[in-house]
């Protein structure tokens, strides 16, 4: 024998210690391979407890060999061999007349694996899922198949938990825009509650009157979850999520933005150039009038420019759209329905209602530039510019050396609109005069405002402000939805009631459509206002259900994705 060999006998004489093994196991040998460490052990107990009856049995009948896996050890797997024995019940009444003993705590009956080894499967399982979960497992010597672990996490029991008191509910897509699931949430404690397979008001309901002791409800505006906290929950109090209330906001003032564009387009023009002027010396004749700066000779006129492919193809959609928003605008005055409209022009409502909030058709894409590979070398190549190398060709092999596999028309065509926007022009190539900064967007702006004012920047703050001077429409909207803003963020001593008051008797419809909904939702707003409470914690679970989800591929079944979202290993 080794003296490895010694060494393993001398401290496996307690395999209680090591191993966990039930009382009364003795060792018996061991033998240690290049892969494996197998141990041998027996179980020595006079008696034992018959499953069915609970009897003590001494009568011995027979013996087997428990073949287990256990926790690798010395950086090798650990193959367990129990010698368990098979007792025959007296009990004139019990219907099992022979048995096998059982090893409480250390083995399930027919296992193949020890307590604790099962325990680190399911720890696995529920952090990696299957197929990481089985290549971890062959890496740290306790190697099982990733059909298993998924078992195994199937087969976890939920924790015992006392009953939630504060929940807070949001829905989850099981396929965005078509299938979605609901998610609950302990706000107390933090963690996920239970996970139910669709967001219909009767399994909310349903779940609610299983929760007698539900005092408190957090939840998005949806009106299913209105609907069946109230019916099911009626002397729980319900809370309006703060996040949710500026997210409709900031939507109404998008709409509000969009049917005012071209006001706001012309407050966010930029100024015209001064027209250059002319300095007449005193007592000169008008022939020696000398001009600051001289207006350079337009050149003469020439064929425009062969558009592309793209190009064209660009600008075909730009027709179509703009028939399109005609013809909404068209049959509205003929007096169909929104619905009508969409269903005569085969468009969505949602695009019905945008075309109709706008005087003119939108353009998606107005002079935006668009994302390049050469925008990651951006920095380097102003450097280089502003040193004053223009040479498109030396540009582009030192990008080379670099590692740069673009072409040199792509940086030669980069390096120009980097040029133009400095300022200069490269040898033989007059850079364009720099295109002016496209128009914020509706949702542009509406961002720009959701900002606290203190985290807006200079340019978002001046755009604002120039909006505000312009119109005093979009000034009193404006200033009605900081108000409502300061009440969310607990920044200001007014009431709700006087803002929805005064949002009531506006003259925005925007603003009106949305105090009638805080209206309708006014005690759960109230609660928001005044109580910590939020669907924050809930927002944070949802992410972490999308990590899930995609770490499964999006394949995993409702009671493996519960499993792995409520229980924690």
């Amino acid at each position: 024998m080794s003296h490895l060999d010694s060494h393993l006998r001398t401290s496996l004489l307690l395999p209680i210690e090591l191993f966990s093994a039930p009382l009364g196991s003795r060792f018996v040998h061991c033998a240690l391979d290049v892969e494996d460490l197998t141990v041998h052990l027996a179980i020595t107990t006079p008696n034992a407890t018959c499953p069915v009856c609970g009897c003590d049995a001494r009568r011995i009948h027979s013996r087997y060999t428990r073949r287990l896996a256990d926790l690798p050890g010395l950086g090798r797997s650990v193959r367990l061999r129990v010698t368990v024995r098979r007792f025959s019940c007296l009990h004139p009444e019990c219907p099992r007349r022979i048995f096998a003993e059982r090893l409480p705590g250390f083995a399930e009956p027919h296992a193949r694996t020890t307590a604790r080894l099962r325990r680190a499967h399911e720890s696995i399982g529920y952090t990696l899922g299957g197929e990481a979960g089985s290549r971890l497992t062959a890496r740290l010597s306790m190697t099982t198949s990733p059909d298993t672990l998924l078992r195994r996490v199937k087969q976890l029991k939920d924790e015992s938990a006392p009953p939630p008191r504060f929940v807070g509910i949001d829905d989850w897509a099981w396929r965005k825009g078509q299938r979605y699931g609901t998610i609950i949430v302990d706000l107390e404690r933090g963690d996920v509650v239970d996970l139910l397979p669709d967001r219909d008001p009767e399994t909310v309901k349903k779940w609610l009157g299983e929760h007698p002791g539900v005092e408190l409800v957090s939840r998005d505006r949806w009106s299913d979850y209105i609907q069946a906290a109230a019916e099911a929950a009626p002397n729980a109090r319900q809370v309006a999520d703060r996040w949710h209330l500026l997210k409709n906001l900031r939507e109404a003032l998008e709409r509000l933005f969009e049917r005012e564009s071209e006001t706001i387009a012309e407050a966010l023009k930029p100024p015209e150039p001064a027209p250059e002027s002319v300095v007449v010396q005193p007592g000169a004749p008008a022939s020696e009038e000398r001009p600051v700066a001289e207006t350079p000779i337009p050149p003469p006129p020439c064929d425009p420019a062969p558009t592309s492919p793209r190009q064209e193809a660009r600008q075909a959609r730009r027709r179509r759209r703009v028939e399109r928003f005609d013809q909404v605008h068209e049959l509205k005055r003929r007096g169909l329905s929104i619905r009508g409209i969409a269903r005569e022009l085969g468009l969505s409502r949602k695009a019905v209602r945008r075309y109709l909030r706008r005087a003119s058709c939108p353009d998606w894409r107005p002079g935006r530039p668009t994302r390049s590979g050469m925008d990651r070398y951006r920095e380097e190549i102003d450097r280089r510019i502003a040193e004053g190398c223009t040479n498109a060709a030396e540009l582009h092999r030192d990008l080379a050396a670099r590692g740069c596999r673009l072409s040199y028309a792509s940086v030669r065509r980069y390096v120009t609109r980097r040029l133009a926007a400095a300022g200069k022009s490269r040898a033989r190539v007059n850079a364009a005069k720099a295109p002016a900064p496209p128009p914020p967007s509706a949702k542009q702006l509406s961002f720009d405002w959701v900002r606290r004012p203190e985290e807006r920047k200079d340019e978002q703050q001046a755009r604002l402000d120039a909006i505000r001077s312009r119109s005093s429409q979009l000034s009193a909207a404006m200033d009605l939805a900081d108000e409502f803003a300061a009440l969310i963020r607990k920044r200001s001593e007014g009431t709700l009631t006087t803002w929805l008051t005064k949002a009531e008797a506006s003259s925005c419809p925007e603003m009106r459509r949305f105090a009638e909904g805080i209206r309708r939702d006014e005690p759960a707003v109230q609660v928001a206002m005044s109580e910590r409470w939020s669907n924050g914690p809930v927002e944070g679970h949802v992410n972490r259900l999308k990590t899930i989800k995609r770490q499964m591929y999006g394949r995993a079944g409702f009671v493996l994705l519960r499993a792995r979202v409520v229980n924690v290993a």
